[in-house]
């Protein structure tokens, strides 16, 4: 396994394109993002043979899951990045193809799914729209568009949460139910990753601060639990900032600026200071009003006028739009299949507008 310091070191010299071009900064353990997920992951690195210096990276890790009810062996690759030079890109080019699928045949693992943003153009233009095929590259087949939302605001006289509806923090005696509901509706999705009770809890486990407590649920008249969500920070495993703004996001920075003034808005944070902002995870919502329930109790629980919150929009869930209330932006982004290229696609790459969304979730990325 490679040094944890000097992937880390590496990383962060790095930078990721897109409205916002940003830098991640991994905390003390550069693996600890992986472990969110899964023990089973693995590291290639690209190193100079001269000068010792890490030219390029990518992570593979692995969790049992079940797609179409079918148990198998899920992979996702991440914090893949290569230096500019044109050596370290050919090197890498010859070298990864072999690598990924030896640790893909070792665990006779047939999927393996990626998250590349609209504007990662040099990404798109090698593992999407590639000028040659010959090269040895793995192939990515798009499964499923989605929007990365943030919430900054609440618009003046937004409307209240449906008074038939409670949403307050989850109680103690009602772990159980919460519990059987997030099995209910991790079941509904395409794949998933937890098939009992017993593999929720050991997941909720692995991710630090993270504690059933910290659940906010909506309670229906009859006291069944209709939609949950648990805010948490990315900080425990990696800080994340802003290297530039381009024109729209530094419009929206500009707007922001003005209408924290006014209580409305939460400012974003100044070029190279810390993104303040809390993944919505395992959120799961019976309609569009309790889903909006739910957005807003957990926006006013904020603790610093800083902080906004994140979550994944697929393509087609109607439920999970970003509500008309709220100040919002959204960021263009694909889920992605990577095969080897001489595997055929899995048919459920075909389209299919009705499709449900994978139980994702986006702070593992």
């Amino acid at each position: 396994m490679a040094d944890s310091s000097k992937l880390t070191e590496y990383f962060a010299s790095t930078s990721l394109p897109g409205p916002v071009e940003i830098r991640i900064r991994r905390q003390k353990n550069f693996f600890a993002q992986y472990e969110l997920q899964s023990d089973d992951y693995v590291t290639f690195f690209l190193e100079d043979e001269q000068t010792q210096e890490v030219k390029g990276l990518a992570s593979l890790v692995f969790r049992k899951g079940w797609i179409q009810g079918q148990e198998t062996t899920i992979g996702f690759g991440t914090d893949l990045r290569i230096s500019s030079s044109r050596k370290a890109i050919l090197q890498w080019s010859q070298l990864f193809l072999p690598a990924f699928e030896k640790e893909l045949e070792k665990r006779n693992c047939k999927y393996v799914f990626s998250i590349l943003g609209k504007q990662q153009r040099q990404a798109y233009n090698t593992f999407i729209r590639p000028r040659s095929r010959k090269r040895q590259l793995p192939r990515y087949y798009l499964y499923k568009r989605f929007h990365v939302v943030g919430l900054h605001g609440l618009f003046p006289f937004a409307p209240p949460p449906l008074p038939h509806i409670e949403v307050r923090p989850v109680q103690k005696e009602e772990h159980e139910k919460l519990l059987h509901y997030l099995l209910v509706m991790k079941h509904k999705k395409h794949f998933f990753f937890e098939n009992s009770i017993e593999d929720i809890l050991n997941q909720i486990h692995r991710w630090p601060g993270l504690k059933l407590d910290q659940f906010i649920v909506a309670i229906d008249p009859d006291k069944n639990i209709i939609g949950c969500v648990c805010p948490w920070s990315p900080h425990y495993t990696q800080i994340i900032e802003p290297v530039s703004y381009g024109p729209l996001a530094q419009r929206l920075y500009e707007t922001l600026q003005f209408l924290s003034i006014l209580r409305i808005g939460r400012r974003l944070p100044k070029v190279h200071e810390p993104f303040y902002f809390k993944h919505l995870t395992h959120l799961y919502a019976n309609n569009p009003d309790i889903f909006y329930s739910l957005l807003y109790f957990t926006f006013k629980q904020a603790t610093t006028s800083k902080e906004f919150l994140v979550y994944p929009q697929f393509a087609g869930d109607l439920i999970a739009l970003p509500p008309r209330p709220f100040i919002s932006s959204k960021i263009q982004a694909g889920l992605y299949s990577i095969l080897p290229p001489n595997m055929a696609p899995p048919h459920f790459l075909m389209p299919t507008p009705f499709l449900e969304p994978p139980d994702f979730e986006f702070a593992f990325f």
